[in-house]
């Protein structure tokens, strides 16, 4: 049976929540597992009900679970929301018995088989280390004591972390670890089942979070212009950025609004730089006037929104994946762009390179949709091969005034009407001839025109760029058919993008290992809608559920609006509290729909 462990820290915002998470995540990792994390916290500066909850296996993880084996709870508001949590089996480490705001009715918990263990974490980082800030720190390693981790595992991530604030720092750290081991050694007898095996064989990866993953994606896909205005939960993206594209010589610009920094990376593109952008939603909203006119001027630009939950301001720090209408129909009139979603961590480093691929071979805009969980989500990923990336890096096939002859001139045309709608690419300075980019219709020499035969040939020509994107990127469909053929039936078939995607997988991985036969299609490509992989999936099952945290279901309505597929066989599961699916829910709603099997 494999090894799969999930500790959920939860507390005050402030009190190192997020930071006991990380640590333990990394410690993990260090120790050859898999590592998957979830965090949530408000959207207050500091307060605030806050949570890190770290999935640790020998195997692969899909996602963050369906709950924690081990809760550890800094004060008494975490208790009470993991209180019905709580199942038969689980552990609660709790501060206390005295320092801490609370206490938990003992009898009630081990009366329903829960283990119970009282580590007063406040006290001991008050009189114990001297240091109440250190309350984190004590948590931590009381719990790795607890359950097997190596104390030096933690004391080598103390080391990285805080060696840069100097010897006293570390030490200090230190000294609440050693006090958190030394009470659960004197005080605690061990009373639970869990404990974590022993280190693994290392592996060859790197800890990323879903942010930095974008950065260092657009880093290998080659970006020189990264303009943004901060905005919750999309900053970081710059802020992992900044430092690398600045060692390349790149440009950094943050503008004074979401508006001005769609326009930077226009002007960008324009002069020939690959350019992009990260917001989330209402920054999206600002930009759509102007991802028109990257359309219009058919100059290739990224933009990531990393959703969080709206109207409006919303719930800036919360998940939710409602953004897809905006990403794809929000702008005015028929514009080209493309919409794509990547599931995990691992798929925001390779997506983020796809968008600029897809951007410059098609020249439009590219908006990759994440969200707010993904963002935060921590996970081990393979170490890229970055000499292979480069080697398939599609660059913009720029016409140079070398490669010209002068009789040639005459009959280039930067909006040459082609078989496949691309153009040639001029640049300033770098092409033989200049051309207008501007938002005016155009004729193919790009000066404007608005008669009825040259708008008619130019929507044509920039729409048949995109007529075969779901052919021509295969890679951009990731089936998942288990066992079974083509032309077998299904007992469902399941449709899920973005984070609900790889949530959705485990939950199908599950009902196989107790024999259903499930259809499931994970589309990174959004828009244009890939009509014929939806209809091939629809026709192996009586039902196509698709899951999607946001109130109307927006890719539901889009299979509903771009296929074939009979709207009766769609069955819409929908979620919208701030919070992704657990693969459990999925799991019970296939079984809600296809019934239960008698081997299951």
């Amino acid at each position: 049976m494999a090894f799969d462990l999930t500790i959920k820290y939860a507390g005050e915002g402030g009190e190192g929540v997020i930071s006991a998470g990380d640590f333990t995540m990394r410690a993990a990792s260090n120790l050859g597992y898999e590592v998957v994390t979830f965090k949530s916290f408000p959207a207050e500066i500091k307060g605030g009900y806050a949570l890190s909850q770290v999935r640790m296996s020998d195997e692969k993880i899909l996602s963050q679970g369906d709950g924690f084996n081990i809760l550890v709870a800094f004060n008494g508001e975490a208790y009470e929301v993991n209180k019905p949590l709580l199942k038969k089996g689980t552990v609660l480490i709790w501060d206390g018995p005295e320092g801490g705001d609370f206490e938990p009715d003992i009898e009630e918990l081990e009366a329903n088989g829960i283990f119970v263990y009282a580590v007063p974490m406040s006290k001991i980082a008050k009189e114990d280390v001297g240091a109440y800030i250190t309350k984190n720190v004590v948590a931590m390693a009381a719990t790795f004591e607890l359950f097997g981790f190596p104390i030096e595992v933690l004391k080598e991530e103390i080391t990285k972390k805080f060696s840069k604030k100097g010897e006293d720092v570390v030490n200090l750290n230190f000294k609440a670890v050693e006090a958190g081991v030394n009470y659960v050694k004197e005080n605690i007898k061990k009373i639970d089942p869990y404990k974590v095996p022993g280190p693994l064989p290392k592996k060859d990866v790197i800890i990323l979070e879903g942010n930095e993953a974008i950065a260092l994606g657009a880093a290998a896909a080659g970006v020189q212009v990264f303009a943004a205005y901060p905005i919750t939960p999309a900053t970081t993206v710059g802020n992992y950025l900044s430092p690398i594209i600045l060692k390349t010589g790149g440009f950094v610009y943050q503008s004074e609004d979401e508006i001005s920094s769609m326009a930077a990376i226009i002007g960008a593109s324009f002069a020939g730089a690959k350019s992009m952008t990260a917001t989330s939603g209402p920054g999206l909203s600002l930009m759509q006037e102007l991802i028109d006119l990257a359309s219009m001027t058919e100059l290739p630009v990224v933009v990531v929104d990393v959703q969080r939950a709206g109207p409006s301001t919303g719930m800036p720090t919360k998940h939710e994946q409602a953004d897809l209408f905006a990403a794809a129909l929000g702008g005015h009139g028929d514009d080209q762009r493309v919409v794509i979603a990547p599931k995990n961590v691992e798929e925001n480093f390779y997506l983020t390179i796809e968008a600029f691929n897809l951007s410059e071979k098609y020249q439009l805009p590219v908006i990759m949709l994440t969200d707010g969980s993904l963002s935060l989500r921590a996970e081990a990923i393979p170490t890229p091969d970055i000499k292979k990336i480069k080697e398939n890096l599609i660059e913009r096939p720029v016409v140079r005034k070398e490669e010209v002859k002068p009789e040639e001139l005459d009959n280039l045309f930067r909006y040459a009407i082609t078989e496949s709608g691309i153009s040639p690419v001029f640049v300033p300075t770098i092409s033989p001839k200049p051309y207008t980019a501007t938002g005016l219709e155009h004729a193919e020499n790009s000066r404007p025109r608005t008669t009825p035969k040259e708008r008619t040939i130019m929507m044509d020509k920039r729409f048949r760029k995109i007529k075969n994107i779901e052919e021509e990127n295969p890679h951009l469909i990731e089936w998942d058919l288990g066992d079974l053929q083509e032309g077998d039936k299904a007992d469902i078939a399941v449709v899920a993008w973005g984070l609900t995607a790889s949530i959705t997988q485990e939950a199908v991985k599950r009902l196989r290992e107790k024999g259903y036969k499930i259809a499931a299609l994970y589309p990174k490509l959004l828009y244009p809608v890939p009509k014929n992989a939806l209809e091939k999936l629809a026709s192996m099952a009586d039902q196509v559920l698709v899951p999607e945290a946001s109130y109307l279901g927006h890719f539901a309505r889009f299979i509903k609006m771009f296929t074939n597929i009979p709207q009766e066989k769609i069955v819409q599961y929908n979620i919208y509290r701030g919070e992704p699916f657990i693969p459990a829910e999925i799991e019970e709603k296939i079984l809600e729909l296809v019934g239960q099997k008698a081997s299951a």
